[in-house]
């Protein structure tokens, strides 16, 4: 069976190869950071939502500059 850092790896390696572009490729994995930071509390759906809302701002934000 893979280890933690293993599937982490795997996951990381799959995102790359697999995006787009580098700005997809930063929004993903500051989404699954994210999750997993909120993984073991309890977070209202309004701050979640409004985390995800500031990520994909800023996203685009720099995606326009």
């Amino acid at each position: 069976m893979a280890s933690g850092l293993e599937i982490n790896q795997l996951i990381m390696e799959t995102i790359h190869e697999n995006s787009p572009s580098e700005t997809v490729v930063q929004l993903i994995l500051e989404s699954l950071q994210y999750e997993l930071d909120i993984w073991n509390r309890y977070v209202s759906w309004n701050e979640i939502s409004g985390q995800y809302e500031l990520m994909v701002d800023r996203i685009v934000r720099e995606m326009l500059d």
